[in-house]
């Protein structure tokens, strides 16, 4: 059900750091009492763990337990500061979509399983491939619209956790209301843990019968939109922020998209016609690769964003980006 390979090694030892640093952010910049704090670590601990059974999970229902035991303590953490209205707000807007995604993925579970007959994610591509048997794949059949509508709806929760356009409409608002150092934790973690779970879906319907190629050509294509969708929405939107936090939220969005594209070059060249002049076990290996690394720097430079972020908080007492006007003359501008 868990699952330990090459992949998942280094996304697991980036989580881990990851909490470790955002533990050691949120000590030093946020001022709350001892049993606010044991609260916080128990709950960013709490979301930890979950991204981390997500992470490894190889069973959908286990992913789907993972994604909740990561969401929950987030939604929490969202709204931690009570004496802010806008917390509360974004913490409840959180709740709202994320119990949608999550209803939503659950369903898809349960027409993949009903489907194959299995939760399995390595087993899937076989199932379906018996299932078909010669027939080629066609969204006219029956078991094919079924299956995609599964994954679509699979995809859904992950597309949510991903923050990829159009299930992106939580990051704003989310960053906006949570604390600097919560919405650092939210736009990294929950990246690393869900690619490392798309990766395995995705990867979990291919195969070299026809079928599952052009069902894998059909997820490559469909994942490559949805990146184009969000990488120029999030950069576009961005322009017109005035809250720092509001347009890092958008920052992120278009990030899961550039990681998304990864994914997506993964399936189109495993799934490359004969004759093509690239290698593509070779060309895949380097998808991962690329998402790897992408993912390990993106860690260290979105945390240090919102670090800075937090820092400047605590001189201006706002987050505003006007707020940020007289850095390069020796200090932020001091608004009381």
């Amino acid at each position: 059900v868990l699952l330990w390979d090459g992949f998942t090694v280094p996304v697991r030892g980036m989580l881990i750091l990851f909490a470790i640093l955002a533990l050691s952010l949120s000590g030093s910049t946020m001022k709350f009492g001892a049993r606010d704090a044991t609260d916080f670590y128990t709950l960013l601990l709490g979301s930890t763990l979950g991204l981390l059974v997500l992470a490894q999970s190889n069973n959908l229902l286990m992913a789907f337990v993972g994604f909740e035991m990561a969401s929950i303590p987030g939604y929490a953490l969202v709204g931690f500061q009570r004496h802010r209205l806008r917390a509360s707000e974004a913490s409840l807007k959180y709740i709202l979509y994320g119990a949608a995604a999550s209803g939503v993925m659950l369903y898809g579970i349960s027409l993949l399983s009903g489907l194959l007959g299995s939760g399995s994610i390595p087993e899937m591509g076989a199932r379906f491939a018996y299932l078909m048997g010669d027939r080629a794949f066609a969204l006219s059949s029956g078991e094919t619209m079924m299956l995609v509508l599964g994954i679509m709806m699979v995809m859904v929760g992950l597309a949510f956790k991903l923050s990829l356009v159009p299930f992106h409409f939580w990051a704003p608002d989310a960053f906006e209301g949570a604390s600097a150092e919560v919405g650092g934790f939210l736009s990294v973690a929950s990246k690393a843990a869900a690619f490392g779970l798309v990766v395995r879906f995705v990867l979990g319907f291919d195969g070299e019968v026809p079928v599952l190629q052009s069902l894998s050509q059909f997820i490559g294509i469909g994942l490559g939109v949805m990146a184009c969708l969000s990488m120029t929405f999030g950069n576009l939107a961005a322009y017109t922020q005035t809250n720092i936090k509001r347009l890092l939220a958008y920052s992120t969005i278009a990030h899961a998209g550039y990681m998304l594209l990864a994914v997506s070059a993964l399936l189109v060249t495993l799934n490359a016609p004969g004759g093509s002049k690239i290698n593509p076990s070779e060309e895949a290996v380097h998808c991962v690769e690329g998402l790897t690394y992408y993912l390990a720097v993106y860690m260290f430079m979105n945390l240090t964003a919102f670090a800075v972020v937090a820092l400047i908080r605590n001189e201006t007492y706002s987050e505003e980006i006007s707020a940020y006007k007289g850095l390069i003359s020796g200090g932020p501008t001091i608004k009381v």
